[in-house]
């Protein structure tokens, strides 16, 4: 029975343990680096598009928030507790009546628009609260005056976001009752909003408040 050279047997189990070669392992490496880079690029791009959405979830709620503010306020602009009583007696109903919005400072008319308004409404004791919301032109944000306070209140994040217009528009019904003139009003709020850090995103509101009392001239 013939035989195998045992030099032929050795070289194969030579060949065998041989293992990896350098330039397999440096292949093998640069191959794991290129997927592991791909991976990461994945990872660093579903970060930044999910702080993308969040900052732009975040504008969205900030600019509603203040637009919800903003609109239940001015609801209760020219409200005042004896209105009921008045709807019999014009002239005390005239008398008791809060004074009447303005924009930047202008009685309501239809043809106007601007980007302050003043109200005032009393509440159930009597108290007569004015109020303004109007727009910081240099540091884009909201300012708000209530009561009697000297200094206004930012309802903005101005760190956070701009606000890139603010307007108010009346729509003015009016009808005669024999010397008498019978203004009922409603506001348009127009709210426009940008990412502070991403001039792209913007945001735009617009709603709209009738003011719950008419005004008698």
């Amino acid at each position: 029975m013939s035989q195998r050279p045992a030099g032929n047997k050795t070289s194969a189990v030579r060949r065998h343990e041989r293992g990896i070669s350098l330039i397999e392992t440096l292949v093998a490496m640069a191959l794991g680096l290129l997927v592991l880079a791909g991976v990461l690029q994945l990872m660093n791009q579903l970060v930044d598009g999910n702080t993308s959405t969040i900052k732009v979830a975040r504008l969205e709620q900030d600019a509603r928030s203040v637009m919800d503010v903003i609109i239940q306020d001015l609801r209760r602009a020219g409200s005042f507790p004896e209105a009921t009583r008045d709807l019999g007696d014009p002239k005390r109903f005239m008398q008791d009546q809060p004074p009447a919005p303005l924009i930047d400072g202008e009685p309501l008319r239809s043809d106007q628009s601007g980007s302050s308004i003043t109200y005032a409404y009393r509440e159930s004791d009597g108290k007569l609260i004015q109020g303004k919301f109007s727009l910081d032109v240099k540091a884009g944000s909201i300012q708000m005056h209530t009561g009697t306070a000297s200094a206004p209140e930012t309802i903005t994040d101005p760190a956070f976001m701009n606000v890139t217009m603010l307007s108010f528009t009346p729509i003015i019904s009016v009808s005669q009752s024999g010397t008498l003139q019978e203004v009922q009003a409603a506001i348009e709020v127009r709210l426009f909003t940008r990412l502070k850090s991403d001039a792209a995103v913007e945001r735009q509101l617009i709603d709209r408040v009738v003011l719950r009392n008419t005004v008698l001239k």
